[in-house]
């Protein structure tokens, strides 16, 4: 019997994050905009959001292994964030059940996802589509998104804008006003964008040995490195420009305190682009700035809450 430590290993639990701030982001977004919140449909979006994530995971386990791309990566190349979870090339766990579990997980994010269709309307149907079209065929046929450059892309819109608006449209059954939405949920959106491209410069080789043609590899590490630092700039130059124009709060510029985390994470991008291990520290700070800016423009939000009663 496989141990239940495999199986966290294997739905990347500790991923979980990637998903669960965009979620509080457009909870947070609704009751700024109307004071409403309901605890039921929070919970609800929440758990389909993290079944759908387990789902993705899964999947991009099993079609990783059989692609070869996971069997691909060297040794001086892995590290604590990327190269899968090693739980098929260790051979721990048959591959054939990691793919059941990741269509189990998929079915049960559906239910959810029916069942706020029903009660909260149709744009929840539309968005978890949109979600379940980019996640489940990252990796896997036919569509393959990580493997034709268009996997970073997806990820970032479906992490940042469809999270964030169907957790809003959840609370409001509504997306207006939609760009006091879209402009914040862009933020994760770019965020999340930049924890993928780090986390494909340690598979660069395995990757472009095998196919798996994401833009880091067609770009190259030198240029990647460039668009990395970019997809972090733009994040506080969207942060700026927003609160200038009053689409986000001003107290959101809280956001502006992880500027020295950001910075020295495009120094060690810049200098150490070719060397796996040296990347291990901006790895971690770019999901720490993922997770902490997301939370913080949330913070801001709710600051601004406080401030206006």
């Amino acid at each position: 019997m496989v141990k239940l430590d495999v199986w966290i290993r294997v739905i990347r639990a500790k991923f979980f994050l990637a998903g669960i701030p965009s979620v509080i982001l457009g909870t947070v977004i609704a009751w700024y905009q109307t004071m409403t919140f309901s605890s039921l449909y929070f919970l609800l979006i929440l758990l389909g959001i993290i079944l759908a994530m387990a789902g993705c995971y899964t999947f991009n386990e099993y079609f990783d292994f059989k692609s070869g791309v996971d069997t691909a990566v060297k040794v001086e190349d892995m590290t604590p964030f990327s190269g899968g979870s090693r739980v098929l090339p260790e051979g721990l766990i048959q591959p054939s059940s990691v793919f059941k579990a990741g269509l189990v997980f998929w079915l049960l994010a559906s239910v959810i996802g029916i069942y706020l269709t029903l009660v909260r309307g149709w744009i929840i149907l539309l968005l978890a589509f949109a979600g379940l079209f980019t996640g489940a065929f990252y990796t896997s046929p036919p569509f393959k998104w990580a493997y034709r450059g268009l996997g970073e892309v997806l990820i970032g819109i479906t992490y940042g804008p469809l999270i964030t608006l169907g957790s809003y449209y959840t609370q409001l059954m509504t997306l207006q006003p939609l760009e006091y939405v879209i402009i914040p949920s862009l933020i994760p959106g770019l965020l999340i964008t930049a924890v993928i491209w780090i986390n494909e410069f340690p598979d660069y080789y395995a990757d472009k040995k095998m196919g798996k043609k994401n833009l880091v590899v067609r770009l190259g590490k030198a240029k990647a490195s460039v668009v990395y630092a970019i997809l972090l700039i733009a994040t506080y130059i969207l942060l700026l420009i927003g609160a200038l124009l009053q689409i986000l709060p001003f107290s959101t510029l809280i956001v502006l305190l992880t500027l020295p985390v950001a910075y020295r994470n495009i120094v060690i991008v810049r200098k150490s682009y070719s060397n796996s291990q040296k990347l291990i520290p901006a790895m971690g700070g770019t999901i720490f700035l993922f997770i902490s800016v997301t939370f913080l423009l949330a913070l801001g939000y709710l600051l601004a809450t406080v401030v206006s009663i």
